[in-house]
């Protein structure tokens, strides 16, 4: 664990969402990665994180009842989402329920990266 780098958590079901943003964030921050959202809360109590990168689509526990844990456990903890469609209801949902902002699949190198400064710093 690198204590002078910020963590993030990568919470998607899919594999190829969450190496192409470690690959992004990995020169810059410590990069976990949990292909649900079960297992990225659950690794959240022993480990805490700065950001929280999650799918807003997924089985089991869905986006938005995992940004409702995350906010209600970690209420500093910032969530931002991925979703491969900017109307989505589900998104609208999510940002009532306390997400930091989203960011539309696939996303671009250098918006990814600027957001998670943002998120990070304020």
């Amino acid at each position: 664990m690198d204590k002078d780098r910020p963590r993030v958590l990568v919470i998607d079901d899919q594999l190829s969402p969450r190496e192409a943003v470690r690959m992004v964030l990995k020169d810059k921050y410590e990069v976990v990665m949990a292909s649900g959202a079960i297992e990225g809360i659950e690794y959240m109590f022993d480990n805490p994180v700065d950001l929280v990168l999650l799918d807003i689509r997924m089985p089991g526990m869905d986006g938005i009842e995992a940004i409702k844990e995350i906010k209600m456990l970690f209420p500093e903890t910032k969530v931002i989402l991925f979703t491969a469609y900017s109307n989505d209801v589900a998104l609208e949902k999510a940002l009532e329920h306390g997400a930091d902002g989203y960011i539309v699949k696939p996303f671009d190198k250098d918006e990814l990266l600027d957001m998670v400064a943002r998120a990070i710093s304020g």
